[in-house]
């Protein structure tokens, strides 16, 4: 073939490569951006559920006590569901979470 007609023909698919490649990287990046803006979301309102409950469970005891703090649970709860995504949540997995949550407010 001669050189004007392989030159346009080889650059036309390069760049449509190179496009269809960075159309590609750009949806990855957002699905990953909304994916964790998801997860954080689910979090906050696992924990605020949470933390609800406990709070109205100390009040109908009636007895006082200490609540713990509202970023505590949000703590756990996204770590929580970080563990999951990976798969197999084991009993140690959960108590380890539990465990640097705790240590977050001593």
């Amino acid at each position: 073939m001669e050189a004007k007609i392989l030159i346009p023909m080889i650059s036309a698919l390069l760049g449509a490569l190179i496009g269809g490649l960075t159309t590609v990287c750009v949806m990855w990046i957002q699905q990953r951006g909304l994916s964790k803006r998801e997860k954080l979301k689910l979090a906050c309102e696992m924990a605020k559920d949470e933390h609800t409950r406990a709070y109205q469970m100390l009040k109908d005891l009636g007895q006082g006590g200490v609540l713990t703090p509202l970023s505590q649970f949000q703590y756990f709860h996204l770590e929580l569901l970080t563990v999951m995504e990976k798969g197999n949540v084991s009993k140690s997995d959960i108590e380890k979470i539990h465990e640097r949550a705790k240590n977050l407010f001593p």
